[in-house]
C-alpha cells in the first residue's frame, strides 16, 4: 500500500475494503493510486486535496491560481515530468525556492525528480487533480510520447548529484522554526532527501521529534526485540536507554505498532504487562504519547518513542515523515547495491 493510501485510510476518508480495491485497481489499469481512488469514487479529487492540504501542512493551488502562471515559472520544468507526475510549477523565489502543483504530493519520487531537474528548493503544494491536469495541457500541450529506453550498453555513465548540503544559515533556520511546525517539517524533509547514511536520516527525525517533545528515544528492531539505541530528553541517560529491552511479539503498544506498520498517538494504556513495565521504568508516562515504526520494505527496522509533547501535534505530518524515512533508507539500499553490482559491457 503505497503513502497515498495509507494517508487517506488513516484520515478515516478510505476504509480498508476501498484501500484494497484502489490498489488493486491502480495495478491492474497501470494507473497511480490516486487516478484509481477517483475513477472508483471513493473519494471526491477536492476533498482529497482538501485533506492533503490540512494534514501536511501544505499550500491548496485553486483553479484561478493555475489559470494565470507566469511561463518562466512553469518552464522550470520539462513537459514530460509535469504529465509524467501530475506537477505544476507555480512560483518561484529569490532564493530559489520552487513551489510545485501536485496531485499527489506524498509521491516522494516525484518531488526526487523534480528537485534533481531544477537543483531548487522544492516546496509542495496540492491541487485537484482535473484542474491541474488542464493547467498542464494548457501550458505544455498535449501529453509528450513516450521516449524508448536506450539498451543499457548505450547508457552514458551519469555522474552523482551532488547532496544538498544544507549552509550554516540553513542550519540555523532549522533551530530557529517554531517546534513541528510547517517550516521545521519541511525542512526535515528536504535534509532526509539529502542524507547519505543511515544515521543521518535517523538524527533528523529525533531531531524533529525532539524540538516539540520532552523525550524522544530510539529503539532498533532485532529479532522480535526492540533495544534502545539513542535518547533525548531530561533524566534520559543514554548509557541506560541501551540497555532497554522490549519484545514485539506479546501484545503490547509497541508490538502493536511493529505488527501493523502504524504509528500510535494516545494516551499510554495500562492494561498489559508490558506496556505498564515501560511506563514504570519511565517513572510515569503522562499525557498522550507517540509510537512512530519506520519501515524498509516488509520490515520495521526502527521504532521511535516520544511523550510530553510541549506543542500542538499533527500525527498525519509526523506518519508521513516516517514515510519519507523509509524512502530515504530505501534509497541507501539501491544505492549501495549499485556499487556492488559489476557493469556488464
Amino acid at each position: 500500500m503505497g503513502t497515498l493510501l495509507q494517508t487517506l485510510q488513516r484520515a478515516g476518508l478510505l476504509r480498508d475494503d476501498a484501500v484494497a480495491r484502489a490498489a488493486g485497481h491502480a495495478e491492474q489499469t497501470r494507473t497511480c493510486a490516486l487516478e484509481a481512488v477517483v475513477q472508483l469514487g471513493l473519494a471526491d479529487e477536492d476533498r482529497i486535496a482538501a485533506l492533503l492540504h490540512s494534514q501536511m501542512m501544505i499550500p491548496h493551488v485553486g483553479g484561478e491560481l493555475l489559470s494565470r502562471l507566469d511561463l518562466d515559472t512553469v518552464a522550470q520544468l520539462p513537459a514530460e515530468l509535469a504529465w509524467e507526475h501530475t506537477m505544476l510549477p507555480v512560483s518561484l523565489d529569490d532564493a530559489n525556492n520552487l513551489t510545485v502543483a501536485m496531485a499527489d504530493p506524498t509521491d516522494l519520487r516525484a518531488v526526487t525528480a523534480a528537485a534533481a531537474h531544477t537543483g531548487a528548493y522544492l516546496i509542495r503544494a496540492v491541487a485537484p487533480l482535473s484542474p491541474l491536469r488542464e493547467a498542464i495541457y494548457r501550458y505544455y500541450g498535449p501529453r509528450p510520447a513516450p521516449r524508448r529506453a536506450p539498451t543499457p550498453s548505450a547508457l552514458p555513465r551519469m555522474p552523482t548529484p551532488a547532496p544538498h548540503v544544507p549552509t550554516a544559515a540553513s542550519a540555523a533556520s532549522v533551530e530557529a522554526a517554531p517546534a513541528l511546525s510547517r517550516q521545521a517539517y519541511e525542512l526535515t524533509l528536504a535534509r532526509l532527501s539529502a542524507a547519505g547514511d543511515r544515521d543521518t536520516i535517523l538524527d533528523e527525525l529525533v531531531a524533529f521529534l525532539a524540538g516539540g517533545f520532552q523525550h524522544v528515544i530510539v529503539f532498533v528492531h532485532l529479532q522480535h526485540q526492540l533495544r534502545g539505541r539513542d535518547a533525548r530528553g531530561p533524566e534520559l541517560l543514554r548509557e541506560a536507554v541501551t540497555q532497554v529491552r522490549i519484545p514485539t511479539e506479546p501484545e503490547s503498544v509497541f508490538g502493536d505498532a511493529v505488527r501493523g506498520a502504524s504509528p500510535f498517538f494516545a494516551a499510554w494504556p495500562s492494561e498489559r504487562a508490558i506496556d505498564r513495565a515501560f511506563a514504570e521504568a519511565m517513572g510515569g508516562i503522562d499525557g498522550p504519547a507517540l509510537v512512530l515504526p519506520v519501515r524498509l520494505r516488509d520490515k520495521i527496522p526502527v521504532v521511535l518513542f516520544a511523550t510530553d509533547p510541549q506543542v500542538p501535534v499533527d500525527l498525519g505530518s509526523i506518519a508521513f515523515l516516517a514515510e519519507a524515512a523509509s524512502v530515504a533508507l530505501e534509497r541507501l539500499i539501491y544505492r549501495r547495491k549499485s556499487r556492488e553490482t559489476p557493469r556488464v559491457g
